[in-house]
């Protein structure tokens, strides 16, 4: 499986901004949302490869946009970045469906390196954390 589209969900407009520009000279073609309000809305109309978003936003935080991607797209892969990883949020995201969580601020190789690895699962359930 290549990923070559990814939808961006965070408040920040800078991070929105830096992921988007990574991924996007890297041929991958992202869409934002602001919120997972938002997002989630962009998913019912629209089909990607794996999701990025935030853990802490206004009106409706990572988890749970986690648990309406997986209703929504049972297989898709989602990467939570967050600034703060502790016991609970670790237990929540892997309740969710979360494929990984990264902290904030985030290594871009590191990133991308993860974004790669899910390419090569294809026909496989997507790892839990």
């Amino acid at each position: 499986m290549r990923i070559n589209s990814i939808l961006l969900v965070d408040n920040d407009s800078i991070s929105l901004y830096l992921l988007s520009y990574i991924l996007e000279s890297r041929t991958i073609k992202t869409t934002q949302a602001t919120n997972g309000v938002e997002a989630a809305e962009i998913l019912k109309n629209t089909n990607f490869d794996m999701i990025i978003t935030g853990y802490t936003m206004p009106y409706m935080d990572g988890i749970e946009l986690a648990l309406i991607a997986r209703e929504l797209r049972p297989r898709i892969p989602i990467i939570m970045m967050t600034a703060g990883i502790s016991a609970d949020v670790v237990e929540m995201a892997a309740m969710a469906g979360i494929s990984q969580i990264l902290s904030k601020p985030f290594d871009t190789e590191h990133l991308l390196g993860i974004i790669r690895n899910f390419r090569f699962k294809t026909g496989t359930k997507y790892p839990s954390l």
